[in-house]
């Protein structure tokens, strides 16, 4: 189906020194929460290297609640393991989910499913153990090695990896290629973190023409609060907090992204509390992280692009559905460049675009997907990295359990075991 490339920088070596594993998924966010369930069902022995103590990725750390979409023209696109766990953590928080036959283009963010983080998180982990993964946690891969039985990341070997990083980390280590967009192109982060303003007595107008001279005197970035100061306060804070450049692809850069979002936010309360009326404003919640956007991409067999995510282009590789809008946040205008799907229209993904080109035994799934930046603004959402890692973890057991590469894997064969396991695959549905 591809040709293959072989990574001269790379030495297989006998002795592997974790435990062998048919599929290791690296990324315990969506995506790999998806991959991670999706591969066990499926037969595979199946391990999740988390560098956090808790799973969750983004959901948990950045507090982005608001998940996506998991429906498109009124009918549901994506199910499966996930979204069972999705259900169940709705549930379990006395939440409710949207109704799908209900669901409207202009009114997107009803439609959209929310959960509580710390509930979402616990289940996750209960839900990925029950299911027989082994969960690695704390676990930050730094380097892969090639073995005779697959690939080592210092913690556990699998015959197969899905890289659900975000930032295609160990595909890179691997020797495959990312593209990252220009600085003044990429998305900025955002910091969410909650205030109390309960009783307060502020002139809006006032606070608003402060705002502006903390802007122009450097005392504020003006992505600080980049929805307007007195509507923020009003609204309890949430989002609104723009960290421009946000990068977690490295410890390091991590660090520095999440110490420019506290020191954001500690900027906007102190501001906040210097205006009359509202001296006694509170900080109520913070997230642990910046939500980062994007970064890094994989260069792939095949990349995403935004026409035909829009056009709903559906590949005969095609695995999953994606409906959420072009949605290009810029640290330069207060709101996202909005684009949306052509009525009935729905994106998809293909196995190509999970495929690093050159690189065997490996899949990438979820932000960091081969795709353009406009496409790359929709895919990122959750709900399509859930969609996403599924398909990869299908593949990649079925890939382990016949001792090939991905590629070598029939479609028709991994159509029929996702759809046993309740995904919805696209050219098996559009033809009922």
């Amino acid at each position: 189906m591809w040709k293959l490339m072989a990574i001269a920088v790379l030495v297989a070596v006998a002795s592997p020194a974790g435990e062998l594993y048919d599929v290791v998924v690296v990324g315990g966010g969506p995506a790999g929460i998806g991959a991670a369930l999706a591969a066990a069902k499926a037969g595979a022995k199946t391990a999740l290297v988390e560098r956090d103590s808790v799973i969750g990725g983004t959901t948990v750390q950045a507090k982005v609640c608001d998940i996506g979409l998991f429906s498109a023209w009124k009918r549901q696109v994506i199910a499966g393991p996930a979204w069972d766990l999705v259900t169940n953590a709705v549930a379990a928080a006395h939440g409710t989910l949207p109704d799908f036959a209900a669901q409207r283009p202009d009114k997107w963010m009803e439609s959209c499913v929310r959960v509580d983080p710390e509930v979402y998180s616990r289940l996750a982990e209960e839900t990925l153990r029950k299911a027989g993964v082994t969960i690695l946690a704390n676990a930050e891969v730094a380097a892969v090695m090639r073995t005779v039985d697959g690939w080592d990341t210092g913690f556990a070997v699998g015959r197969q990896i899905v890289d659900t990083t975000g930032n295609a980390t160990v595909a890179a280590l691997a020797g495959a290629r990312r593209v990252k967009s220009p600085d003044d192109l990429r998305q900025p982060g955002s910091f969410f973190f909650w205030i109390s303003s309960k009783g307060a007595k502020f002139d809006a107008a006032a606070v608003d023409r402060a705002f502006k001279k903390a802007v122009a005197d450097g005392e504020l970035l003006p992505t600080d609060v980049h929805v307007g100061m007195s509507f923020f306060i009003r609204k309890g804070g949430g989002s609104g907090c723009y960290i421009p450049l946000a990068d977690n692809s490295t410890p390091e850069a991590r660090a520095a992204t999440n110490r420019r979002g506290i020191e954001a936010r500690d900027r906007v309360l102190a501001f906040i509390r210097r205006q009359s009326g509202l001296e006694n404003v509170s900080l109520v919640s913070s997230a642990r992280e910046v939500g980062v956007r994007e970064t890094y991409r994989v260069v792939g067999e095949k990349t995403i692009t935004e026409r035909d995510y829009l056009d709903g282009v559906v590949e005969e590789d095609a695995l999953c559905w994606s409906y959420w809008m072009v949605d290009a946040h810029s640290a330069k205008m207060s709101h996202a460049r909005l684009v949306f799907h052509k009525e009935g229209k729905i994106g998809s993904v293909p196995l190509g675009a999970m495929l690093p080109k050159g690189v065997c035994d490996m899949l990438v799934a979820g932000r960091a997907v081969s795709s353009d930046h406009g496409a790359n603004s929709a895919l990122r959402v959750q709900a399509s990295c859930m969609a996403m890692g599924q398909a990869a973890g299908v593949v990649a057991a079925l890939a382990a359990a016949r001792r090939c590469d991905p590629r070598e894997v029939p479609l028709a064969d991994i159509k029929a075991r996702l759809s046993e396991i309740g995904h919805i695959v696209p050219l098996l549905e559009k033809g009922k």
